[in-house]
């Protein structure tokens, strides 16, 4: 969602090498796979129990954070159900991975498949309400049944937008890398995160970011939400192993 105005808009790769754009999906497509999220409600999870933020799909940087049995049930829960209401769009995700990491993608056999942040209309998404952060959901998960070793330095994320708030939607980022606040207390990290410039990427519905992960980022807020509003995501992550990308949420 939009950041507030201090934030400069520049273009991508000009701040973070590793960080692309890509055409997933088109309008028809987008609208498509939406229905279908609305259709099947009853698989959302709240997340906040004030805030209309659901996800579809486990997430292992909230379920395996409270305990990997949790995720591990969730995950086979909710997988069958991704794989047949979304069968179609994980088979184009593949696709478009693999010909952008240059290499075979698998899902992660004992994770979950990608999912959906589902953000509905509430004024309090205005305010930087989500966490700035590195991704690391790599550690909560086990790598150890997979033919290599896990390369946590080819780590990628990416997020493809399905809707989007009228003023738009987007990520934020700084310029400071994991490597760089290694051994830093929460105070010392979020006083070099004030002292950085930020950056706003905008999403476009259809296309998808992949980024390494690696650098402070977070869910930019929105601006001037109407009650229609939505933002809608498709998310996961991939960690190379033994030379295959292995895809989870």
């Amino acid at each position: 969602m939009n950041p507030s105005s201090d934030v400069e808009s520049i273009a991508f790769e000009t701040e973070i090498q590793d960080l692309a754009e890509l055409d997933v999906l088109d309008a028809e497509q987008c609208e498509r796979a939406l229905k279908t999220i609305d259709s099947i409600r009853a698989n959302w999870t709240q997340r906040h129990p004030a805030l209309p933020f659901f996800t579809l799909g486990a997430a292992s940087y909230i379920d395996a954070a409270s305990s990997r049995e949790i995720y591990a049930e969730s995950s086979r829960r909710l997988n069958p159900i991704l794989l047949e209401n979304f069968g179609w769009l994980l088979e184009r995700l593949k696709t478009v991975l693999q010909a952008h990491l240059g290499g075979p993608v698998e899902w992660h056999p004992n994770a979950a498949l990608p999912g959906f942040h589902i953000y509905l209309a509430h004024k309090m998404f205005e305010q930087p309400i989500a966490s700035v952060h590195c991704d690391s959901q790599y550690d909560l998960l086990d790598w150890s049944g997979l033919d290599g070793e896990a390369e946590r330095a080819n780590a990628r994320s990416f997020t493809l937008a399905l809707a989007l708030p009228q003023k738009g939607g987007g990520l934020n980022t700084w310029p400071l890398h994991r490597s760089e606040l290694v051994g830093l207390n929460i105070d010392a990290i979020s006083k070099r995160v004030r002292a950085a410039a930020c950056t706003y990427h905008p999403y476009a519905i259809g296309r998808m970011v992949v980024h390494t992960g690696d650098v402070m980022h977070q869910a930019a807020p929105a601006s001037d939400i109407v009650v229609s509003d939505r933002r809608i995501t498709l998310q996961g992550h991939c960690l190379r192993v033994g030379g295959i990308w292995y895809v989870y949420w």
